[in-house]
């Protein structure tokens, strides 16, 4: 009898395999290169990027696309920095696309600012070479490039670079951190507009105004209990969970910005997390050995191992709740005091990555709310 249920379960999975094919099933997908100069004058450039960071994955929290929330990927380089060989144009590819946010954030803290050659035609390029491009035509793709030197340094022509980008349905943002009044910028906003995205300046230099909210406290406690509901597994699991502690540290100040991230569905750490991994169809935990499982899983039965596993999820889902329950009041404080502290109009990197990309999400058919 037994046989018999074992055979009936996969014929009925074969069946919904056959009805539900994998294309039908797949998320629509954000892609997100982020090229940062790391040259002298660029350290103001690269700290709004690394304090920020969550805060522009927040601004897509409510990003949908046929009813659901995107996958969501990013890819990191720095250029122009006299520590990356001439050779190599002066760039250097960080991360390639990837969904696990913690391995972006410990990137960005690994930049050290040197004097060096800004080639932005080169970087553009590489990106376009270099990273796995989606070649759906539904899904959102964008290059956003930061810097302050001319746009045509280097032997690999910009205007070569941003039409292989549009070519390729790749959009390209550039972000001039100089005076607004340069020269210079005119070539940083033909690369925008020859590739169909947008041109910005801003003040890399100016500290990202910071308010604490009432709320702070609460949801970083939350973040300490949420981080005890992940199950590191494999070959990945102590250094992903060794990276989530040494990332929540380095938030510094903005830890509620990053606990909000933690509870998006953009969180997600499949490579050594086993619930990330499960809901991922990554691994299956009948197959799983002892040995790659944490100390106290093992030598469980598979049935303690599930309920284990079930139990932290539960606990995982309740905490995110709360925490997201939080970050509306949080973020309806913040925009109150925003409003009365006004920033005298200086863009920074967050203010112009956020309008740009619900912008061009809106434009490319996905739902913002």
């Amino acid at each position: 009898m037994q046989k018999l249920s074992r055979i009936l379960f996969s014929i009925a999975l074969s069946l919904s395999v056959l009805c539900f094919p994998s294309t039908a099933l797949a998320k629509a997908k954000i892609q997100i290169a982020i090229l940062l100069d790391s040259s002298n004058s660029m350290d103001g450039l690269i700290d709004q990027t690394r304090t920020q960071i969550w805060q522009i994955v927040n601004s897509l929290t409510k990003v949908t696309k046929d009813g659901e929330i995107p996958d969501l990927e990013v890819a990191l380089y720095h250029y122009g920095n006299d520590n990356i060989p001439s050779q190599e144009g002066f760039v250097r590819l960080l991360t390639g696309f990837t969904s696990e946010l913690d391995l972006v954030s410990e990137k960005l803290f690994t930049i050290r600012t040197k004097g060096g050659q800004e080639y932005a035609g080169w970087v553009i390029r590489s990106a376009m070479q270099q990273l796995n491009w989606s070649k759906d035509p539904e899904d959102f793709r964008v290059i956003f490039i930061a810097g302050n030197e001319p746009f045509d340094q280097g032997q690999v022509s910009w205007r070569e670079a941003v039409t292989f980008a549009a070519g390729k349905d790749v959009l390209v943002n550039t972000i001039y951190c100089g005076s607004a009044e340069s020269q210079e910028r005119q070539l940083w906003a033909s690369g925008a507009t020859l590739a169909r995205g947008s041109h910005f300046n801003i003040n890399q230099d100016k500290k990202v105004e910071f308010i604490k909210s009432p709320y702070d406290e609460q949801i970083a406690a939350l973040n300490s209990q949420l981080n005890q509901t992940f199950i590191p597994y494999g070959t990945q699991g102590e250094i992903g969970q060794q990276r989530q502690t040494r990332e929540d540290t380095n938030s510094g100040q903005n830890i509620a910005m990053r606990s909000i991230s933690k509870a998006s569905g953009y969180y997600n750490n499949a490579s050594w997390d086993l619930i990330d991994a499960i809901d991922r169809g990554i691994v299956n935990l009948e197959q799983l050995p002892n040995n790659a499982l944490p100390p106290a899983m093992r030598g469980m039965t598979l049935a303690q191992k599930r309920e284990y596993v079930a139990s932290k999820k539960a606990e995982r889902n309740r905490i995110q709740a709360a925490i997201r329950d939080l970050s509306k009041k949080r973020n309806e404080y913040v925009v109150s005091q925003r409003q009365a502290n006004r920033n005298n109009g200086e863009n920074t990197l967050d203010i112009v990555i956020i309008e740009s990309l619900r912008q061009q999400l809106a434009a490319k058919g996905f739902k913002l709310q």
